[in-house]
């Protein structure tokens, strides 16, 4: 039994952050069929309404943080807005009759040349790497295999689906919360696209660099560059990419208004690379899941970033171990503003960090769909009202979605471009506009997502001394 008064408490305790106490255990709440609400609720029966006192004192914090939190989640899935609510009784018929939900949308990639065009070719510059170095064999373009699990995991993962990823609505290629399989299964049967190092004896140095080994089969990554009108400084990152192992392709988001010069040269860098025209001028573009990207990997580059290829397939390798997190090199944190009651954003050296600018960092293609599709307009007009800010909302959203910080790879902190004009992130008022952004997502998340961590991540033989004729993972990370 349930009441419009109950249900509309509710709402307004959920919406606002809080965990609603409901007495007695008559009270059907909504689509609790598949959503767990004792995740996000209190629920005591009468008799025991002179314990309730004490029985809170007993939650700790973090109990306390969890609940709130899910609560929020369930209120802005299934229960924000009436189309929520019918997209959500939809979901649970469908999900009785073990009907897989339609496929998230993907974003047309439409090309910025037309369809008689030929683009002039540049021949590349070879890749300013050590010779005695390899980085890893190249490979023709092999794309992530997809919707593999649509079916299997509706029945498998109901209760994930509804309580944890909170998204019954949609049916994705791929997700970073794929089950993986133990070891043994590499050379057991079920090893079809492992590629185990040194063939499962393990090793170093060209044993290591020959495979990219890991608890996944093999795949590739897909490079998404934002660029505005700044050919030349976009052409000389383009041909750095020459050569660059389990590179599947480059995916070029041409911002500016002007199609490319029609005598510009593009290098040839043995992969495709897409130009896509976009519709605006929007840093909310960088992670529009366009369906160019048939990868479950994206490293998302500024058009000026400059890193090396043992760096690129040194934060790709550890991407692989951490699916679902934000991957990447520079590193920055929100620190509280005693002074006045806020939240800043800081680029200093730190012990401490938790963001990791999407300038350069690896992240799953699953977290571009929830970016356009899930995470709050506010924020999106809030990125294209600055023309700022879209990598602190996706920090927010990977955080808010996993509970985990990010991973910094490498002790690269920030970047040096020689020969381009000074970036806007060198104005005072651009990290001015990022104070205020991370104060209002923190106002539309209801608090703040972002998580702290101390460490970042270098490769297993970094430091280690090795006998003569012994070579490590990589010579300089």
């Amino acid at each position: 039994m349930s009441t419009p008064l109950t249900q509309i408490r509710l709402l307004e305790s959920l919406q606002n952050g809080a965990i609603p106490v409901i007495l007695g255990d008559y009270v059907q709440l909504p689509f609790g069929e598949h959503v767990d609400w004792k995740r996000a609720v209190v629920f005591l029966h009468k008799a025991r309404v002179t314990e309730l006192h004490f029985l809170l004192r007993t939650f700790t914090d973090n109990d306390v943080i969890s609940m709130r939190h899910q609560g929020r989640l369930i209120w802005e899935r299934y229960l924000s807005s009436v189309q929520s609510s019918i997209d959500t009784l939809l979901a649970t018929v469908r999900t009785r009759l073990q009907l897989p939900a339609l496929p998230a949308l993907q974003e047309p990639s439409p090309s910025v040349f037309n369809t008689t065009f030929v683009p002039l070719k540049l021949e590349a510059l070879l890749p300013d790497i050590d010779p005695d170095e390899r980085m890893g064999p190249t490979e023709p373009p092999y794309p992530s295999p997809t919707f593999r699990r649509n079916f299997s995991s509706m029945l498998v993962n109901t209760y994930e689906t509804w309580n944890r990823w909170i998204d019954p609505f949609h049916s994705y290629p791929y997700t970073p919360f794929d089950p993986i399989l133990p070891s043994d299964a590499k050379f057991l049967g079920s090893g079809v696209g492992f590629r185990p190092i040194g063939q499962g004896a393990g090793g170093s140095g060209k044993e290591f660099t020959e495979a990219l080994g890991g608890n996944v089969p093999r795949e590739q990554f897909t490079i998404v560059m934002l660029t505005y009108e700044r050919e030349s400084i976009l052409i000389n990152s383009l041909q750095r990419l020459y050569g660059v192992p389990f590179l599947n392709k480059v995916v070029v988001i041409w911002n500016g208004l002007r199609p490319p010069s029609e005598d510009l040269r593009w290098p040839d860098i043995g992969v495709p690379i897409h130009v896509v025209s976009s519709k605006k001028n929007s840093l909310n573009n960088r992670f529009l899941p366009y369906d160019a990207i048939e990868t479950e990997a994206v490293l998302s580059l500024d058009d000026d970033a400059h890193l090396r290829h043992d760096e690129i397939m040194f934060g790709f390798r550890v991407w692989r171990e951490a699916r679902d997190r934000v991957v990447g090199f520079p590193g920055r944190f929100h620190a509280w503003d005693i002074r006045n009651s806020g939240w800043n954003y800081n680029s200093n050296y730190t012990c401490e960090l938790s963001m990791v600018l999407t300038g350069a960092a690896f992240f799953h293609k699953y977290y571009s769909y929830l970016y356009t599709y899930s995470m709050p307009q506010a924020i999106r007009d809030k990125v294209d009202e600055y023309m700022n800010c879209e990598d602190i909302a996706m920090n927010f959203l990977v955080s808010h979605i996993t509970r985990k910080p990010p991973l910094k790879v490498t002790s690269r902190w920030t970047f040096r471009c020689p020969g381009c004009p000074v970036a806007l992130s060198e104005d005072d008022t651009h990290f001015q506009e990022r104070h205020k952004c991370i104060n209002f997502f923190a106002h539309v998340y209801g608090y703040v997502p972002l998580l702290n961590t101390q460490f970042r991540v270098d490769s297993v033989l970094f430091k280690t001394r090795l006998p003569h004729g012994k070579q490590k993972c990589f010579k300089f990370i």
